[in-house]
């Protein structure tokens, strides 16, 4: 008998019965993995993409603030009234040498200063200067660039539809006149104002009072009016009542009743176009030659017609009749041809003032 082919026959078997074993327990110690659905793993493949490339939300614009104009314009009005009765109280002294008790209660006292061309100066330059201060101090502070803050920019009109605006505004403020005089007397006021002119003029102080009347309010008042309160207003608000906020108030800081409504259609006319243009050029050339024409209109017109609201000499109301009709009319295509663009809101990581 063949001993050892006999044990490496009852041997094998064994072998491979352990083997077995071995296998079964590997398979029972390892989790079973069934066959998920295509759709289930298509969707926990999609969801772990979803968390992977989703973009996170872009950074909203912050809302921009409107009170800021409100508050400007408080503090120019307080500081107006401050400079207008300091800087009368300091002509009269450089006028009379002294100040009296009786100053503010006599008119002949304070006439006088105002026929002084320097007393003139400070009572009307002075003043103007701090208007325009507070809201300058705001677009110094604003995080936007100042030009862009009052809105001296170029804007999309052209260099010569400024001009023909400018053209344009005195036949406003000759009609608004008209019409204002047919329903309303000349307050004593504007009669003071009108001699006032005529005097300054006849002592040959035109050029000086050309730069007073004309130059310093077209770019005070408009830096404040239609370049910071408008400018920020027709951003938060629809543009009409920007205008018409930022119109009615340049009007009312004229002070006087009669004056203050017959400013409100330049007021009106002067925020369109610094609205329509997207500058605030347009209205500064424009409000130069309404004052332009009116100081003009006054120290020409007879001497005894002390009426702001009577029309000037036959000749000097022509030419604004038939420049004002050219350039109303250049305007008109130039509104229609370089259509404003819609503003672009503020960067949102930029704050407001």
């Amino acid at each position: 008998m063949d001993f050892p082919e006999s044990e490496s026959a009852i041997r094998k078997p064994k072998r491979e019965d352990n083997a077995q074993e071995d296998d079964l327990v590997r398979s029972a110690n390892e989790p079973t993995t069934e066959p998920q659905p295509l759709l289930a793993s298509s969707a926990r493949q999609t969801d772990v993409v979803t968390e992977t490339f989703t973009p996170k939300p872009l950074p909203t614009a912050p809302k921009e603030r409107w009170w800021t104009s409100l508050v400007v314009i408080v503090a120019s009005l307080l500081v107006f009234i401050a400079a207008t009765f300091v800087m009368t109280l300091v002509a009269a002294i450089y006028v009379h040498g002294s100040l009296s008790g009786s100053f503010l209660t006599n008119p002949d006292s304070l006439r006088r200063v105002t026929q002084s061309p320097v007393g003139l100066l400070l009572i009307i330059v002075t003043p103007q200067i701090a208007l325009v201060t507070p809201c300058l101090i705001a677009a110094y502070l604003s995080p936007q660039p100042m030009r862009q803050r009052l809105a001296l920019v170029k804007g999309h009109w052209p260099v010569w539809a400024w001009i023909t605006a400018a053209l344009a505004t005195p036949l406003i403020g000759i009609i608004s006149g008209i019409i204002i005089g047919l329903f309303l007397n000349e307050s004593a006021a504007l009669q003071e104002m009108a001699e006032i002119f005529r005097q300054q003029s006849q002592a040959g102080f035109t050029a000086q009072l050309v730069l007073m009347i004309a130059v310093t309010p077209a770019l005070c008042e408009e830096l404040l009016f239609r370049g910071y309160v408008q400018s920020r207003l027709t951003r938060v608000f629809p543009p009409v009542l920007g205008i018409l906020f930022s119109s009615i108030v340049f009007a009312a800081f004229h002070m006087d009743p009669v004056h203050v409504i017959a400013v409100v259609p330049l007021g009106l006319f002067l925020g369109w176009l610094t609205w329509q243009s997207g500058s605030l050029f347009p209205a500064i050339l424009a409000h130069f030659a309404n004052n332009l024409v009116s100081v003009l209109g006054i120290i020409i017109a007879p001497t005894g017609d002390t009426n702001t609201f009577s029309l000037p000499a036959l000749e000097f109301t022509l030419g604004i009749l038939l420049f004002g009709c050219i350039g109303m009319a250049a305007t008109s295509f130039a509104a229609i041809t370089y259509r404003r663009s819609n503003p672009t809101s503020l960067d949102a990581t930029t704050k407001t003032i």
